[in-house]
């Protein structure tokens, strides 16, 4: 099933397909009615435009849980078979309300394997378990299992009533039911109990006979396959797959006998076992029924993206399937021929597909998209399969570092340096980062979108500490033993250079324009000039098929000559950089270029007004000599001026851009030869103004959009992204850190602990990627345990001890002499090295443990088993229970050993085993823990372009007030989206939720939660159900749930969010305080006061953290503190509250501001209503008084206590002060609040 299947799916859904351009226009949709063969359903109806395809309608059919049973047929009209590859509107005499039939076809052995294939896939459920999978859990979403059984209605806006907040109505049960909101989230939690992942069983089993394959004399039969099926009632049944459909034959496990068994025969195997096993039919219904209650986004495959694999996984027990090792052959055959391709031609054949209209470059791109992903995952299965050992290397007699492999038609390398290229500029450290680099080159070339020169496809795969690089095959190039091949650049260091003319003439016009790249001069070995754009060690190749290639890109940008300087050599306080491929962003030389073209135009711009200026300044002198029309001269100047100031204008937009020159030369501050001259010398000073451009500019502008929340990133993927898209290196890290330490500004600290995180983080992969290279996989978990105990258990054992493989000592091992202190030493002095930085103590016994965790568990690949890891010491008490468990277990054993007895030996064996059952962690992690060890992958992958400058254009249309234009272009851009990218993607996820958010604010309730699950189902399957936008994807969806009415099922979706925001990042993060008052105003809205203020007690405590107390925010959030007192009828603390938000109020905003009035309003009534609560306490303790003086009997002084306070409460006027909520300061406040948070999330 594939996305472009579903296309008739969403057609049916409007607001989500809507065009608008005038090259495709919006056109009329066909209801067809298609007539089904003999069955209970006699029909159904299908929506489709003209533009579907066949066999995408076919596809419908076959996906609808009433014609599941259907897969091999075809569609008929007025008699006669439609052919699957035609266009609906392209079909003979059809019309928009058309009837088609459905015919039953015959079977081949190919449509045979196809139905068994899509029998089992249904049985499966959406979460059938895959062991040949690379990871465990692939894509999950947990939509559903968080949503639950829906009990509310939507309700609109005019409908609300405010009334049911003064409910007397017991306080529903909710997510936050009996919960500490405070307590931290349990690893153990991380798949919601709630997820359901098994299908009920249908089928004890289903799988292939021993008979196959089918004998000559029975394929003239008719007979193509045989089948073993079990049911649940334990019948066992060989099954025929014939051409004219299935039926049981005589058979047994001992005897062929291909006569049929009985009369029953079927076209479909689903309504053979159907008749055969009332079980099946019973259990068949309810997968469907599982399946159907699943979003649609759910259960389709991902296969335009890398599916996301969890880093902490449950474990499961295998199942039993004898059909699974057969798998290969039902998908691919008997020979296979399916999985051979040649990704090469693929790949640079779709390239070159027209792109003339907007309907050929969606399908180019689509295409171009999905082979690229098809590609990833063959690359991906075969790098495992070289680091296994499973590839036998082109050149098998060179060093193991230095070998080649082809697999399935993709070749192989490492990413190491070992032919000697790198070895002046860091060796294998400088070949590790040039692989990335090239990687990079490829998707800048990509992204251009070239015509006459091509890229290979390119996947990067870490594996087990080993970096393997896959890439297509260019035709011939095994073939050719000369260099002739390489035509332009150098393939021996610039000893030779070469520059084929039409090679070079293709580079200035695809490359160097949009890349900004200068033409210079290289000397080589014999002394020769060569013109070439890109640097020495990049290569064009002509290959067998006439296509130049262009490959080695990882020098497409100029050297960080400032860093290279100030670090590349070794001072007292640090030691040199490992390398010196510490090359500039693609970001930052196009931020530059800007900015330099920016100051030009500014020049440009200020030269003419002073021209202009200095003209009509000429103009009055000569005015100011003619006396005799001095008036005339007046109004004639008036005129003149504003004519000059219009031209003025007019003349600031008529400059030649095309006079600003600025040009990067990638071969400048290396080892390539260049002629010394004026131009190199003002080439040299580009790159070093761009290099301290970065260190002046753009490094303390991050720091200041971090402290003004223009980017709040939640972990260190976030932070990584946030400064690549500024065209800041990782290496910056360290000096990051630095500048935010230094403001102590606590605004900012959330930022310090992040940066300082990721580089332990990437320094713990840095050293997991050298221990691990040399081990088996069954060693690798052993060292990765004991690794994460140094790193993250020494609270729990301060001395843990390697669990080492039989027969070997600490010594085989450069891991097992890590201890926790020796690695806190080696970690200080790696991010000293990697990142300029001195770890601190601090920084060290700040560190957090389950986000660093996670985070090595992402970057390293390890998939960890979700349980509950102890992290903190062991209390006293613990610590005595511990010690006496180990002794009685010691003298359980001693006492084995020395009874003779038979009968005592049983009786201990049974209390040992018991003690053994359950045994005690001595240390936080076991090797068991390590559930999975899967590759970390990078890729080219391909961008839209047109979607997302149409995405672009749409957000401005509605940042200038344009909404409707607005929402046109967005909506064409999520139709771009969907059919470039497919629906599971995560730029179509930010689609939805870009759209969401605006039906939202136009108050279409349906539309924005429709589009917002969407945009939660595509990011938990693509980028993880804990990632940053996963989570904020879920708070926006409970935002539009409260909106909606439905505040119950909104708590459920901010639970579920707030649990993976606590995993992410713990607290103290500045955006946690909105997600707390959102939380906290959907519980009021419930009734429950009391778990509501905890929430805003929570919000209120982080704003005085961040802010401090006299900040206007943190008034804010105690001014909503205080309502919130008060409606829980704590009027001592609402006073306090507000008294603090008042103080602040005034001194900050003065009295005048409504925030002020409002605040004074609330403190008076509070204030009265606490002089009424003193006085009329008064009373009725001088009333207690003089009844005792009295000695009154007539009541017990325990019931009058009770009466006291009860009567206390009851003359309070809290009518007055709910009606005063009612009348607009809370419901505006709140609403206020709500809208500031979700304009602070945008």
């Amino acid at each position: 099933m594939t996305e472009e299947d579903h296309q008739v799916k969403v057609d049916q859904q409007p607001e989500s397909t809507v065009n608008t351009t005038e090259e495709v226009p919006v056109e009329e949709a066909y209801q067809l009615t298609v007539k089904l063969p003999g069955g209970k359903l006699p029909e159904i109806k299908i929506l489709a435009s003209p533009r579907e395809a066949i066999h995408d309608i076919k596809q419908s059919i076959m996906e609808s849980p009433e014609t599941c049973a259907h897969s091999c047929f075809y569609l008929s009209f007025n008699g006669k078979r439609i052919n699957d590859f035609m266009e609906l509107g392209e079909v003979e005499g059809i019309t928009t309300e058309s009837e088609l039939h459905l015919v039953e076809d015959t079977y081949t052995e190919r449509d045979v394997r196809l139905h068994i294939t899509r029998l089992r896939d249904l049985l499966g459920g959406p979460y059938k378990q895959n062991p040949s999978s690379i990871g465990i859990d692939p894509s999950l979403s947990f939509l559903t299992a968080v949503t639950g059984e829906i009990d509310e209605e939507i309700t609109a806006e005019s409908e609300k009533k405010m009334e049911d907040i003064f409910s007397d109505e017991p306080i529903p049960e909710h997510a936050f039911t009996n919960v500490d909101v405070d307590a931290p989230s349990k690893l153990s939690e991380f798949v919601p109990k709630s997820f359901q992942r098994t299908a009920p069983q249908c089928l004890k089993s289903l799988s292939l006979s021993g008979w196959n394959p089918v004998t000559h004399s029975r394929r003239l039969a008719g007979d193509l396959l045989y089948l073993n099926v079990v049911t649940l009632e334990n019948e066992t049944l060989c099954i025929t797959a014939a051409t004219t459909g299935f039926f049981v034959n005589s058979s047994t496990a001992t005897e062929f006998n291909p006569r049929p068994r009985s009369g029953k025969r079927a076209h479909s195997l689903i309504r053979l076992l159907q008749t055969l096993s009332p079980q099946f039919a019973n259990n068949f219904a309810k997968v469907q029924d599982f399946i159907t209650q699943h979003h649609m986004l759910e259960v389709l495959p991902v296969n335009t993206y890398f599916p996301h694999h969890p880093w902490a996984v449950q474990s499961t027990e295998p199942t039993f399937d004898l059909a699974r090792p057969a798998e290969p052959y039902l998908n691919y055959g008997p020979d296979a021929v399916d999985s051979l391709r040649d990704w090469n031609d693929e790949l640079q054949s779709h390239r070159e597909l027209p792109k003339s209209n907007l309907q050929e470059r969606v399908l180019r791109e689509r295409l171009i998209t999905k082979v690229q992903s098809e590609f990833t995952e063959a690359a991906v299965r075969g790098a495992i399969a070289v680091v296994n050992g499973s590839v036998i290397p082109l050149n098998p007699l060179e060093p193991e570092e230095s070998h080649m492999y082809v697999y399935n038609n993709i070749f192989f390398s490492k990413g190491n340096d070992g032919r000697g290229t790198f070895e002046t500029l860091g060796a294998d450290e400088a070949a590790h980062v040039a692989t990335g680099k090239d990687l990079e080159g490829v998707k800048i070339l990509n992204s251009i979108d070239m015509d006459g020169l091509y890229t290979l496809g390119s996947v990067i795969v870490d594996y087990k500490g080993i970096r393997v690089v896959a890439q297509s095959i260019v035709p011939g190039i095994f073939r050719r033993q000369d260099e002739n091949s390489i035509v332009y650049g150098s393939v021996d260091n610039g000893t030779t250079i070469t520059a084929d003319k039409t090679f070079h003439e293709a580079i200035e016009q695809n490359v160097a324009k949009p890349l900004h790249l200068s033409q210079h001069s290289l000397v080589d070995g014999q002394g020769e000039s060569t013109n070439l754009y890109t640097s020495l060690e990049t290569k064009g190749l002509l290959g067998a098929d006439g296509r130049r290639y262009l490959l080695d890109l990882y020098r497409l940008n100029p050297v960080d000559i400032e860093f290279q300087d100030a670090e590349c050599v070794a001072t007292k306080h640090k030691p040199a950089y490992p390398h010196k491929m510490t090359l500039l962003r693609p970001e930052l030389m196009s931020m530059y270029w800007e900015h330099m073209f920016r100051q030009w135009y500014k020049a440009k711009v200020d030269a003419i007004r002073k021209e202009r200026a200095d003209a009509i300044g000429a103009v009055e002198q000569e005015e100011k000599k003619d006396e005799s029309l001095e008036q005339q001269q007046q109004q004639q100047n008036g005129v003149d001026k504003t004519q000059q100031q219009e031209e003025e204008q007019e003349e600031d937009f008529k400059i030649d851009v095309n006079e600003f020159q600025l040009a990067f030369n990638p071969d400048v501050f290396t080892t390539a030869k260049q002629k010394e001259d004026d131009h190199i010398k003002e080439q040299e000073k580009v790159i070093r103004d761009a290099s301290k451009f970065l260190n002046d500019e753009i490094i303390p502008t991050l720091v200041l959009d971090f402290a003004s929340y223009a980017i709040s990133p939640l972990d260190g993927d976030a932070l990584t992204k946030a400064m690549h898209r500024r065209g800041i290196n990782m290496r910056y890290l360290g000096k990051l850190a630095n500048l935010v330490s230094l403001s102590e500004d606590k605004r900012i600290h959330h930022i310090h602990s992040l940066a300082v995180q990721e580089m332990i983080v990437r320094v713990n992969k840095k050293l997991l990627r050298k221990y691990l290279a040399t081990l088996d996989l069954e060693e690798s978990r052993l060292c990765l345990s004991h690794y994460l105990n140094c790193l993250l258990g020494e609270a729990v054992n301060a001395k843990p001890a390697p669990v080492l493989p039989a027969g070997k000592t600490k010594n085989d091992y450069s891991w097992a002499h890590l201890t926790p202190s020796s690695l806190q030493r080696l970690l200080k002095e790696q991010v000293l090295l990697w990142f300029r930085y001195s770890l601190t103590d601090d920084d060290w016994t700040q560190r957090k443990s389950i986000p660093i965790l996670r985070e090595t568990c992402l970057r390293v690949g390890i998939q960890l088993e979700a349980r509950d890891y102890r992290f903190h010491p062991y209390t006293p008490e613990e610590v005595a229970a511990n010690a006496a468990a180990d002794a009685q277990l010691e003298t359980l054993l001693s006492r084995q050993q020395q009874q003779k007895s038979s009968r005592k030996t049983k009786k201990h064996q049974q209390a040992v085993d018991s003690l053994l059952m359950t045994p005690r962690r001595k240390t936080t992690f076991v090797p068991d823990d390590i559930l999975n060890i899967m590759p970390t992958v990078k890729q080219a992958s391909s961008r839209s372009l047109f979607a997302e400058e149409t995405f672009e254009a749409g957000k401005m249309s509605l940042a200038q007030g344009h909404r409707q234009l607005g929402l046109e272009l967005l909506l064409e851009s999520l139709t771009l989206h969907e059919q470039t990218y497919g629906f599971l993607h995560p730029e179509t996820s930010k689609c939805y939720a870009t759209l969401a958010m605006i039906y939202h604010h136009g108050e279409d309730r349906e539309a924005a939660l429709d589009l917002q699950r969407k945009a939660v189902i595509a990011a938990e399957r693509t980028l993880g159900v804990d990632h940053p936008e996963t989570v904020h994807h879920y708070l926006n969806l409970g935002l539009f749930e409260h909106a909606a009415g439905r505040s119950k099922l909104a708590l459920r979706y901010l639970r579920h969010a707030l649990y993976y925001w606590d995993l992410l990042f713990g607290t103290g993060h500045p955006d946690s305080a909105t997600a707390d008052n959102n939380a906290g105003v959907m519980l009021q809205s419930l009734r429950d006061y009391k778990t509501s203020t905890k929430f805003f007690e929570r919000a209120c405590a982080t704003q005085e953290y961040i802010f401090g107390k006299e900040h206007v925010l943190t008034a804010s959030g105690y001014h909503v503190l205080a309502k919130s007192y008060t409606l829980l009828g704590d009027f001592s603390q609402a006073l306090s509250a507000e008294r603090l938000a008042y103080g602040v109020f005034e001194a900050k905003l003065g009295k005048d501001d409504y925030r002020t009035k409002e605040s004074d309003a609330w403190l008076k009534e509070l204030t009265s209503n606490a002089l009424l609560t003193a006085q009329r306490s008064r009373e009725l303790q001088q009333q207690q008084q003089q009844e005792q003086q009295e000695k009154s009997l007539s009541s017990d002084p325990s019931k009058q206590s009770n009466k006291t306070s009860q009567v206390a409460k009851g003359e309070l006027p809290i009518d007055q002060v709910l009606q005063y909520i009612n009348n607009g300061s809370s419901g505006s406040s709140s609403r206020k609040s709500s809208k500031k948070s979700n304009q602070k999330r945008r």
